[in-house]
Order: C-alpha cells, then structure tokens, then sequence
C-alpha cells in the first residue's frame, strides 16, 4: 500500500494518511479515494485523504449524536514524527500533536504500523484530555467524503462484521457495523475496528465536507451501489484530566479475487489471540454482553429481551390449559412478579417455534426449572399472554392470549 504520491510525506497536518493506494496486479498503482480535478482538467488535482471529526460536550444520552462541539479534520498543533520503529517502508510511524475541539484541548496519537507485503495498515487512535475540566461525550468519525476505488467512482458499499475471518453482511439495518466493504467488479477496500462502541456508515458523496458523518448508521443502508462517502464512527470514553482512551481500525485494499484472504488477514492481525465469537453473531465474546446465546447485534449481541413470569405452573401434557381457568396468572402485573429472560427468533414479540434461550433467575441456560421434563407455563408481562415452554429445550410450543 502506499499513502499519497509515493514522494511526499504519507501524513497530512490533521494526523491522518494521505491519499491511499494499493498496488494492483499490473504494478500500478490503484486510487482508493476520489481525486478532484480528474476529470475536470485543467482543474489542479486534488488527492483526497482520509477525513476524520471530533466531537465533545453536548447530549450524549444516545451511543450516536451530533450534539455538542465538532471540529473536522482538525489541524495538529506542534506534531511530532516517530519513525525509529519503521525501516524499508514497513514498520511503525506515529505522529503526535494537539488539537482544539471547541473548549477542549485534546493530545492525539495515531500510530500507524503496516508490515512488509501486506495490504492493510493498522492504525491505533489515542486521545488525551490535557484540558483543564472533564471532556464527555468524545466521539470519533474516519472515512472519505468521496470515494473512487481503481477506475471506478460508484463502487458498491456494504455493511456488516468478520465472523470467523470472513465478512458477514448484516441482515437488519439496525445491527451494528464493525466493518465495510467497498467494492467493484475488479478491487475491493476492508475497512475495520474492534472498537465495542463503534458503527460504520455511508452516504452521497460532496466535495467540501463527509456526509456519511451526519447519518446515523442505523439508518443507513445495508448496501448501496453510489458515488458516495463512507465513514467509521466511535463513541470513545468520557476522559478525566489526563486520562486517554485508544481504539484500533484496520483499512485494507485489494484486487477483488485476492480481497477474501485480505480480510482474512485483518481479521488474524486484530484478533492475535483468537478471541472467539462463540455464538457466531458477529461480536467477539469481550465485548458480547450474551456471548454464548446467538441473537442480535443492535442488542449488544443478546436475542431478544422480555419479562417473563416467575410463577409458573408445569405439566406432563402439553397443550392442557383453558385459558379462561388462568385468571390468576394472567391477573399477575406487579414486577416484582417479573424477571428478563431472552428469546430467539426475528422479532421481539416471541412466536410459536422461538426458543426461550436464557433466563435470569435460573441456573441452567436452556432450562427454565430445575427439571427438564414436561411443559412450562408463564406469563408474559408485555404482551399479555401466557407461553407454553417446552423444558427440555426452551422451545415454545404455544402461546395463549389472556382475556
């Protein structure tokens, strides 16, 4: 990979990469981001690189929000270079400075580390408070408001995550993105972060500024063929005085036949240890709140939420109650009748067929009782029903309206 025209300096003055490329199966060099005045000659060229935003202050009751002070692409104050770590065009470079995002003065750190043949680089993003008062609310953007992959300036643009070193598309648009892939017939690009609180999106394209960096990624598109902006988006930690908070991302390019085993590469080269992602929903197990019950990922991982009763009745027979003799579990109400348990299924409410995978006031995660034989019922405290559970499995047989 290459970053900028090969003779400059690869890092521009706010601390992000230039212009990138990778070297593609003809020995040339393949473009990852528009370069504007190409073809508008004989407008002056200009290579975009990657933009990045901060924001501070403001509401941050949503993981996502433009509240607060923002600053784009904001210029490094007094940057320092690190290359002793890097040789023959791979290794590690890390460039330092200050930055001032409305009050708030913040050191920051990107320390870039690309080894020999490979077609990614990994960069680490560090951010420290040297301010005077506590920052809230931090929050990171890193993309391109115009891409142009190779030849071609409306590539396609998918969301989705790496599971077990492959790229996964979402299924919801709600889910959360860990990584995007952009691609053409001929090349794709890989970009990515293990960051808990990170999402990606995309939008249009526009020459002055990012527009990806206005959309919440729950509201964009799973997948989009357009001439447009993409961008990563972490909601970093709130930083005490001289406290700082890192995250690592990953962006990758390649030749589209070679850009599976790319990803596979990234995927090893952020999970060094083999983190595992054991209920294979996309979230590795740290940063899975429900890392052993396949759900969904807009819900940190888990299946799906409800209160279910904690009286309860059980039979050998399934299918043996008459609703109207079930005043007294349908009466119940109170919460302190309630516990959250977690479903399986494609929507909140639960339907016949879901399992009821894992329930918080019991020990055992596909039993509801100590016992596994028979049926279980309970009721549901949001939907006013009574469900039939199937013991052995958590599986719901049957589910009754109350009156």
């Amino acid at each position: 990979m290459r970053f900028g025209d090969g003779v400059e300096l690869s890092i521009n003055a706010s601390g992000n990469f230039k212009q990138p490329f990778y070297l593609n199966k003809e020995s040339t060099w393949s473009q990852c981001t528009y370069t504007d005045g190409l073809l508008a000659v004989p407008i002056a060229p200009n290579p975009y690189p990657l933009d990045s935003k901060f924001g501070v202050g403001g509401d941050g009751t949503d993981t996502w929000n433009t509240t607060g002070d923002l600053q784009s692409n904001p210029i490094m104050a007094g940057p320092v270079f690190d290359s002793s770590g890097f040789s023959g065009g791979s290794g590690v470079i890390k460039v330092k400075g200050n930055i001032t995002v409305g009050t708030a003065q913040l050191e920051l750190i990107n320390s870039f580390n690309i080894d020999a043949g490979d077609n990614f680089i990994e960069v680490t993003t560090t951010a420290k408070n040297i301010g005077a008062a506590a920052i809230t609310n931090l929050r990171y953007w890193i993309g391109t408001r115009d891409d142009y992959v190779g030849g071609t300036d409306s590539p396609t643009i998918v969301r989705g995550n790496l599971v077990s070193g492959a790229f996964q598309p979402l299924t919801l648009m709600t889910e959360v993105s860990s990584a995007l892939r952009i691609t053409t017939p001929d090349e794709g690009i890989l970009f990515f972060t293990l960051a808990s609180n990170a999402n990606n999106s995309h939008a249009g394209f526009d020459f002055n500024f990012n527009p990806s960096e206005n959309l919440d990624p729950e509201s964009a598109l799973i997948s989009n063929t357009i001439d447009g902006s993409y961008s990563m988006y972490v909601r970093m930690n709130d930083l005490a005085v001289n406290e700082s908070d890192s995250f690592t991302w990953y962006y990758a390019a390649a030749a589209l036949d070679d850009l599976d085993d790319v990803i596979g590469d990234v995927a090893d080269a952020s999970c060094p240890t083999c983190i595992p992602d054991t209920d294979n929903d996309g979230i590795l197990d740290p940063f899975d709140s429900c890392p052993y019950a396949a759900g969904v990922a807009s819900l940190s991982g888990c299946p799906w939420p409800l209160y279910i009763g904690n009286n309860y009745k059980t039979t050998t027979v399934s299918n043996s109650i008459e609703i109207a003799n079930e005043w007294y579990l349908c009466s119940l109400s109170n919460a302190d009748y309630y516990n959250i348990a977690y479903h399986s299924g494609a929507s909140a409410e639960p339907v016949v067929g879901d399992s009821i995978i894992y329930n918080n006031n019991y020990t055992f995660s596909h039993s509801l009782l100590f016992d596994t034989e028979g049926f279980a019922f309970m009721k549901l405290r949001d939907y006013n029903k009574i469900v039939e559970v199937q013991k052995s499995d958590g599986k719901i047989i049957a589910i009754y309206s109350c009156p």
